[in-house]
């Protein structure tokens, strides 16, 4: 029941920020984090491969033109919306396990502003 609320309030989110005439490219951040979900939330031994393509997608992103702080922001209001706690140290492994160097911080107590 809590991952079919967390789809319906994902695909609202994307919905919402087309109608509101927010960025897309947010919309697509949250695209390519939502296959991180299970992991970082506890509900999958280790991160899918679409997890790991899309955190590649989102260094992609933070390098060439969102920058990391709106990536950061895009992650961290998908948490909000799915209302999925993130475990930690899931989060902050999540490079590592998806062999994969970030251009920007991961962890639950980000400062956006500041990254």
């Amino acid at each position: 029941m809590s991952r079919l609320l967390a789809c319906i309030t994902f695909f609202v989110l994307i919905f919402g920020s087309a109608v509101t005439g927010e960025s897309n490219n947010c919309s697509k951040g949250a695209n390519y984090f939502f296959p991180c979900i299970n992991y970082v939330g506890g509900f999958s031994p280790k991160p899918a491969k679409d997890c790991c393509s899309g955190l590649e997608e989102l260094n992609k992103m933070a390098k060439e033109k969102e920058g990391p702080e709106n990536i950061c922001q895009c992650i961290e209001d998908m948490a909000y919306v799915t209302n999925v706690p993130f475990i930690a140290s899931r989060v902050q492994s999540l490079p590592e396990d998806c062999h994969i160097h970030l251009s920007f911080p991961i962890s639950i107590s980000m400062n956006c502003s500041r990254v």
